[in-house]
């Protein structure tokens, strides 16, 4: 009755084995280890909460899940959106109203640090999770996105990432590749892997305003090519609190937009 959730994991797993020979910031696996014990914003403990909306024609729109315990589904009615300012009540399906990023002990295959993803209803409890990693070498981050669901989408768009040095109009270059298990009929579907070539630069230095007050960020433009087309992500990096706005394209032109909204420890 797990399919689903097996298949998910096998993505994630492909998904990470390439990116990691593909690493580029040339970590030994030693150092790669401990690289949770130095982080200074993505510390072990930490929880970043968001706010999220999908936005296609006009129509903002969250993620609904399949929770009906002991039922299988085919894998393309685990989800589906629904207007987010016409949400229906339904015995089967639950809405995601935020997300939260949790930086967990220990860490993820030995390689990246720990990272969770809980896709929390309207009471903030938990309906669905899953595990990934990210990188912190000091000031150069890289954060792999959620990955169930409609979330899916974005394994074709540039990861939230920034390296040094933070200074306008600094560019930089990153590769990923990434196995079928990645496409929708939601979306795209595609055969065997697929490169996907990544361009970011520091665009400007802006003060925006966010639930957890003003805060000064760095705005980290990105455009993903692949032979499927071209992504893109304007992100909002803050020095104390990481990624604090990410607006996405993505493959089939429908917007992500992913919104702090608090920050704790657990």
């Amino acid at each position: 009755m797990y399919f689903f959730k097996i298949e998910m994991k096998f993505s994630v797993f492909i998904f990470l084995f390439f990116g990691f020979l593909q690493n580029s910031f040339g970590q030994t696996f030693e150092e790669m280890r401990y690289l949770t014990v130095d982080n200074t914003i993505f510390k072990q403990y930490r929880q970043f909460f968001y706010k999220y909306y999908f936005l296609n024609n006009k129509d903002t729109l969250l993620v609904k899940l399949f929770t009906k315990p002991d039922h299988i589904v085919p894998y393309e009615e685990n989800w589906k959106l629904e207007s987010k300012s016409k949400l229906t009540f339904e015995q089967d399906y639950t809405a995601i109203q935020q997300i939260a990023l949790t930086v967990k002990a220990g860490d993820y295959f030995g390689q990246e640090s720990l990272l969770q993803y809980d896709y929390l209803n309207k009471e903030r409890r938990g309906i669905r999770h899953e595990q990934t990693g990210l990188v912190e070498v000091c000031k150069d981050i890289t954060i792999r996105l959620p990955r169930e669901n409609h979330f899916l989408i974005t394994e074709l768009n540039p990861f939230p990432e920034i390296k040094e040095p933070f200074v306008k109009d600094n560019v930089w270059q990153s590769t990923t590749t990434t196995s079928n298990v990645g496409g929708s009929q939601k979306w795209k579907t595609w055969q065997g892997s697929l490169q996907i070539n990544s361009t970011y630069r520091i665009r400007d230095i802006q003060t925006i305003k966010t639930n957890i007050g003003y805060l000064k960020c760095f705005v980290v433009e990105a455009t993903a090519q692949s032979t499927l087309g071209e992504t893109r992500l304007v992100a909002y990096f803050n020095e104390e609190y990481g990624f604090v706005k990410l607006n996405y394209t993505n493959i089939d032109s429908s917007y992500l937009v992913m919104d702090i909204y608090s920050v704790k420890k657990y």
